[in-house]
């Protein structure tokens, strides 16, 4: 989306002195803009603070920052997909599912739980962790698939780090997965990793 005014496109620095006009009365709303701008290189960035973060810029108060944390919740919103595709055949028709990964500064281990048809059931988040790790219990993954009467899901966990490619302990994870489904007739499909930049699908590499 393009925002123009009549002497041409507006910088960030503009966009942002209207989200932060009136913030402070002792302090010049395009300098602070700037200052925030030095705060954020990114989007992605400002989705993983909170308002006490906010507040450690000079002008920002509980009030502004609550108006700018909202302001990060429309966009979150506005950019949900509007339709979930209706039967999971692919990573491709996954990853939707999995999109609050993306801007987490902790690790989350989420599963997505589908029927006999791989028309989705239920997608929760069963695991947090830290910016390093998470520690996925095999039996509430399972114990969860059976509650919903699935047959088959598809385990999704972040990496806040950007790494695109699984650890070790991802790896290992996966086999367990694995290896507990089938003792319940059971299927995992494949097992994602999401960062910002893009995602890694373990199906995809033929390490499934």
């Amino acid at each position: 989306m393009n925002f123009n005014n009549s002497s041409g496109p507006w910088t960030q620095e503009h966009l942002l002195s209207f989200v932060l006009n009136g913030a402070s009365k002792f302090q010049d709303v395009e300098k602070m803009a700037q200052e925030f701008s030095m705060h954020f290189k990114s989007l992605t960035q400002l989705m993983q603070m909170d308002e006490r973060s906010l507040m450690n810029i000079r002008g920002i108060g509980p009030v502004k920052a609550k108006q700018i944390m909202a302001v990060v919740a429309l966009y979150k919103e506005w950019n949900r997909p509007e339709q979930l595709p209706q039967s999971v055949k692919r990573s491709a028709d996954a990853i939707p599912h999995f999109n609050a990964l993306q801007s987490l500064s902790h690790e989350e281990f989420h599963v997505l739980y589908l029927n006999r048809a791989h028309t989705p059931l239920n997608c929760q988040c069963l695991f947090k962790g830290g910016i390093t790790g998470t520690v996925t219990d095999v039996r509430v993954v399972m114990k969860k698939a059976i509650i919903w009467g699935a047959t088959a899901m598809i385990v999704a966990h972040n990496h806040p780090s950007g790494a695109l490619y699984p650890s070790e302990n991802d790896k290992r994870t996966t086999k367990k997965l694995v290896s507990a489904a089938k003792t319940l007739d059971l299927t995992v499909l494949d097992h994602l990793i999401v960062t910002r930049s893009g995602y890694f699908s373990f199906s995809d590499q033929g390490l499934m």
